[in-house]
């Protein structure tokens, strides 16, 4: 029977979260995706390129870009004067074995999606699609960078998930103490219930067998009196 209520308890809860999600959750997103862009950072105007991620927490996406910097060498921090973040990090297939100055900013996009834009320094210019190799090596980068995101987000649902499910269980198993209780108040109060009725048979017959001894009694003082007016009289 607990069983039968906790899974009654979690499908509607799920029927609701479904609800929910579907109100606010934007469309789903059919695969992260790189394009070239221009954008304006603290040096200016500078080309750039941006990941569309498949990742709704900006504040997610800029601490995965900080761990995921870490395997090139990259210790990220806040721009000077600006509102990116800059690492210093070593990407062979861009620069060689020279360090490169990546910026990089998370923004929400209009559908609700993280745009992760990222500005590769390579000292005189930013790196576009002029240069080809580069640049299919910067993709390259962004779109692994992308599928750890989702991981990463992945990861956080199910934690997310799983707190719920603990505190859905949590709340049943609440209801069933409850329920039990309930039913254990019911029981006493059936039991009280049964104990007032013998009593009141036992309480009936002691008022039949007190009813008889008031007769007595009485007919024990009008005997009295009798004789006393006997007494009296005499």
């Amino acid at each position: 029977m607990k069983k039968l209520l906790i899974a009654a308890f979690l499908l509607a809860h799920i029927a609701l979260a479904g609800q929910v999600l579907e109100m606010e959750s934007p469309a789903p997103l059919a695969a992260a995706r790189v394009v070239e862009t221009e954008g304006q950072m603290v040096n200016g105007m500078m080309p750039a390129l941006m990941v569309v991620l498949e990742v709704t927490d900006a504040k997610l996406v800029d601490k995965v870009w900080k761990d995921f910097m870490k395997d090139y060498g990259g210790k990220t921090k806040r721009a000077k004067g600006g509102k990116e973040n800059l690492t210093s990090a070593e990407i062979v297939g861009i620069n060689g074995v020279n360090p490169i100055d990546i910026y990089s900013r998370s923004d929400p996009g209009m559908d609700g999606y993280v745009e992760h834009i990222v500005w590769f320094d390579l000292g005189g210019e930013y790196l576009s699609s002029n240069r080809k190799a580069q640049y299919a090596e910067a993709e390259k980068m962004l779109l692994k960078f992308a599928h750890t995101c989702k991981v990463e987000h992945t990861r956080s649902e199910l934690a997310e998930a799983n707190k719920k499910l603990k505190s859905l269980e949590s709340d049943m198993d609440k209801l069933a103490r409850q329920n039990t209780g309930y039913h254990k108040d019911i029981a006493d109060a059936e039991k009280r219930i049964e104990q007032a009725k013998e009593n009141i048979l036992k309480n009936e017959e002691q008022q039949s067998d007190t009813t008889k001894k008031i007769e007595i009694q009485k007919e024990l003082v009008d005997e009295i009196n009798r004789r006393l007016k006997e007494i009296r009289g005499n």
